[in-house]
């Protein structure tokens, strides 16, 4: 595929400030943050000529946390903050800065837009919080609670001007985290010599994948040993329980198939349970816990049952039970706030990808949502013999993080989306032009030839293919096709194992 093909494929998206002045162009809304690196943002404004005059194009990414619902904000108390994470001078150029060279597509839209179109370059540091929105277990139709990010771009004499909304464009974006980094694993089991062991070798995983990732460069190649010591089993756990007024105990070892899983991806749970004593068990349960810390308050931490699968099986004395679960965690009705996915659709929100945090309790974000997942396995004895548990934690993670932004990304409740295929009016006027010189030339030919002309490849631009967001909340874009929710209803026994923290919910 040529570079000019490669172009009119790509996806760009576009919005305009409300007196339509000022025109944004983003070629991505998604910034990956991976192995200590962050995406960098890469648009393109245009402004009109007259509005620019002895003026200053300002672009900054604002960050906004939001920890309290919006219909509880009273006589003028806000439950959000708001941060600059990156503030840049877009026009005129700083003569102390060197202008960095333009990307393919940035000088493919400067082509079509015309004079008046400006590049710029944006970066967020790679310690910013991901994307993560909170959702209250009772019903709620205000502005986002969580983390979110947003691009503006307003013309000002100084950065620090006040400018009102009609002389402002922003569009929302977020921050990712990609799936190879080398932090430990979510959630730890209590403490116990196994355990402990199980936990380490999960840390080992992550932390010899990531180093044995093939580079271009055929020095930074790893060694054979390496990828042979990568090759370590998944997260996998045992523990034993004795009983106080009967000998024998019970032991329990469970395993995952790996560490790291996709969205809507089935995680298969081994179970091998040994009774070698005189107790029964009565039930298996297999369960995914999501839980949530909310880093600004010392009591928001929370914990929900995403998915959930019982066992039917009885082990009776001096019998050995192996059996392999199946869960997929999905979004349900919970008691707790859920952490979900920070969408430009409300209807396409999935559960939040794992969110770890590699400094130290101190050192932590205050406006970041860390969220970790674990598979929790646990048997019920008969009466007065209590349970047995443990805990595996995993990755949740996302499978094509760095390609295209797909339609779930690029669909907004609030905004309509719509493909705009226009055609440049000096391409056009090319067109009409090559047309009448081969009319005339072929004077003498058939009526029947065609004499049209197809415009060539390279006058398709990428605005070909351009997405436009109109922001008129009157006409918010409709989901077609059905969704489907599967709930999860626990019963009043199985309510101790969805821990709340004390405290208010926010």
């Amino acid at each position: 595929m040529t570079t000019d093909n490669a172009l009119n494929s790509q996806r760009v998206f576009k919005k305009s400030s409300p007196n339509n002045k000022l025109t944004l162009y983003l070629a991505s809304r998604d910034l990956v943050v991976e192995n200590g690196a962050i995406d960098r943002i890469q648009g393109v404004l245009h402004v009109e000529p007259e509005y620019l005059e002895n003026k200053k194009l300002y672009g900054q990414v604002t960050l906004t946390f939001r920890y309290g619902r919006e219909d509880e904000e009273v006589m003028g108390l806000k439950f959000c903050n708001e941060a600059i994470m990156s503030l840049a001078q877009i026009w005129p150029l700083h003569c102390n800065h060197d202008r960095e060279p333009n990307s393919p597509l940035q000088d493919a839209l400067i082509k079509r837009l015309g004079a008046n179109a400006y590049p710029f370059h944006l970066e967020l540091t790679p310690l910013a919080p991901p994307s993560v929105q909170l959702v209250p277990a009772k019903q709620y139709h205000g502005a986002p609670i969580g983390t979110s990010y947003d691009v503006r771009a307003y013309i000002a004499e100084r950065p620090d001007e006040k400018v009102s909304r009609r002389n402002t464009v922003r569009m929302g974006i977020r921050v990712l985290q990609g799936p190879g980094r080398s932090v430990p694993p979510p959630v730890l089991p209590p403490p116990s010599p196994h355990h402990t062991l199980s936990a380490l070798a999960h840390y080992n995983i992550v932390r010899l994948k990531n180093k044995t990732k093939m580079e271009s460069d055929e020095n930074c190649r790893p060694k054979p040993e390496e990828i042979e010591s990568s090759e370590v089993q998944p997260p996998r756990a045992t523990v034993e329980k004795p009983f106080l007024l009967s000998d024998g105990r019970v032991e329990l070892e469970a395993w995952l198939d790996k560490p790291t899983y996709s969205h809507g991806e089935s995680i298969r749970v081994g179970v091998v349970v040994a009774n070698h004593s005189s107790k029964t068990v009565r039930r298996i349960k297999a369960l995914v816990v999501q839980h949530v810390d909310v880093c600004m308050f010392s009591n928001g931490k929370f914990k929900n049952v995403v998915a959930l699968v019982k066992g039917n099986d009885v082990v009776l004395p001096s019998q050995t039970h192996t059996d392999t679960y199946t869960l997929t965690p999905h979004r349900g009705i919970t008691k707790n706030w859920i952490a979900l996915e920070d969408s430009y659709s409300k209807t396409g929100a999935s559960l939040a990808s794992t969110v770890l945090s590699n400094n130290t309790p101190e050192d932590r974000n205050v406006f970041a949502i860390y969220v970790s997942y674990y598979v929790k396995v646990k048997l019920t004895f008969s009466a007065m013999g209590g349970d047995l548990s443990l805990k595996l934690p995993f990755t949740l993670t996302h499978s094509c993080i760095n390609e295209a932004p797909t339609d779930s990304v690029t669909e907004e409740a609030t905004h309509k989306m719509i493909l705009e295929g226009k055609e440049n009016s000096e391409d056009e006027d090319s067109k009409a032009e090559i047309e009448r010189d081969k009319q005339n030339n072929n004077g003498d030919e058939a009526p029947g030839d065609d004499a049209e002309v197809k415009s060539p490849d390279d006058h398709r631009l990428v605005a070909d293919v351009l997405v436009n967001i109109e922001n008129k909340m009157d006409r918010p874009k409709k989901f077609e096709g059905q969704t489907e929710v599967r709930t999860v209803k626990p019963s009043d026994e199985e309510l101790d194992l969805i821990v709340k923290y004390p405290g208010s919910d926010t």
